[in-house]
């Protein structure tokens, strides 16, 4: 009996001891080899590049590894690139105090591209009866007295004379949710109070520059104006849509106004609206596929014409800006409408 019970702890430890072991093996010391990707594979000099590594066994170790690009070791597991050239990729896994293993090393191509200045789209949602409406044209003052690059967008809603219905769609895509609501790049709600957060904007208008340019060459005959709108491409893309807007300036109409701004008069008498939109000439307002070859240095034109009908052409003005598959504005530029640009390349 003595002997069964002795077998017994015997057998139960030995099945401790080899789960113990089993469990061990389903850690670090599974891994015997790893391996490291880039997203992009190829790269334009100013991307961020996501590097992901995994052991044999298909975990994601990225967290744990130390990534290598020309033989530096890098903090995070993703990449900024700087200059054009080739960089060389490798990750180490440390398994214990003793053994590391290295991945293959993988090549990442990197191009300059080109890059062109970059503007801020602000389309602001407003009406001559909202009443706290003028704060957000106060904060687009603001913007423009510390930049040129803002392309400003006024879009006039409910019983107001200029009332673009039009715009309907947009605010179902934003969500928008009451008045005033500034919009940037058209998708980024601008942080309210705005006229406290005039650098949000600003700030849209530094950094890495973008790989999207925008040019247009515009004429007036009669009442017409001719809107040729060229788009040169710095990188390539896919699945890109532009947008273009017709604006008027100088209409003068009573603004509501519960704001300590523009002297705290309710109503603010004979107010100049500005920017103001009258018309979208691509046929939605969500933008039109831009079609043909939009990888670098090719150039997508499109022409539009636009009736004056009894407006002045010295009160109109153009706004093209490019959105990518999700709705963001990746550049704008405005115009006249007699106007000859070039692109904007930095």
């Amino acid at each position: 009996m003595k002997k069964l019970y002795f077998l017994s702890v015997l057998l139960t430890f030995g099945l401790f001891i080899s789960c113990s072991k089993e469990d061990n093996n389903s850690g670090g010391s599974s891994v015997q080899s790893i391996t490291i990707t880039a997203n992009p594979t190829e790269a334009y000099v100013g991307d961020n590049i996501q590097f992901t590594v995994r052991g044999n066994n298909n975990a994601n170790i990225t967290s744990t590894a130390v990534i290598y690009i020309n033989n530096s070791p890098i903090v995070n597991d993703f990449y900024t690139t700087t200059t054009a050239g080739t960089l060389s990729v490798y990750a180490k896994y440390q398994v214990s105090s003793t053994v590391s293993i290295t991945s293959p090393t993988i090549q990442i191509p990197v191009v300059q591209g080109i890059n062109f200045n970059k503007r801020v789209l602000i389309e602001d949602y407003t009406g001559t009866w909202c009443q706290f409406c003028p704060r957000v044209s106060y904060s687009i003052g603001q913007v423009r007295l510390q930049t040129n690059d803002a392309v400003v967008v006024a879009i006039h809603r409910g019983n107001d004379p200029y009332n673009f219905s039009g715009a309907s769609v947009l605010e179902s895509m934003i969500g928008l949710t009451g008045y005033p609501t500034g919009m940037l790049n058209r998708k980024t709600g601008w942080a309210y109070p705005e006229n406290s957060n005039i650098a949000q904007a600003v700030d849209l208008t530094t950094g890495a520059n973008p790989k999207i340019g925008l040019a247009m060459t515009n004429s007036v005959s009669g009442s017409t104006v001719s809107v040729q709108v060229n788009v040169k491409f710095g990188k390539n893309f896919s699945g890109l849509k532009l947008v273009v807007y017709a604006l008027e300036d100088n209409l003068i109409y009573n603004q509501i106004n519960a704001t300590t701004y523009y002297g705290g008069v309710n109503p603010i008498v004979n107010f100049n609206h500005k920017d103001v939109l009258r018309a979208f000439l691509t046929s939605s307002i969500l933008g039109d596929n831009i079609t043909g070859a939009t990888t670098v240095n090719e150039v997508y034109t499109k022409t539009f014409n636009y009736n004056l009908g009894s407006a002045q052409a010295s009160n109109i003005h153009f706004a093209a800006f490019v959105v990518d598959s999700a709705g963001n504005a990746l550049n704008s530029r405005d115009a006249s409408t007699s106007v000859t640009q070039t692109f904007e390349v930095e």
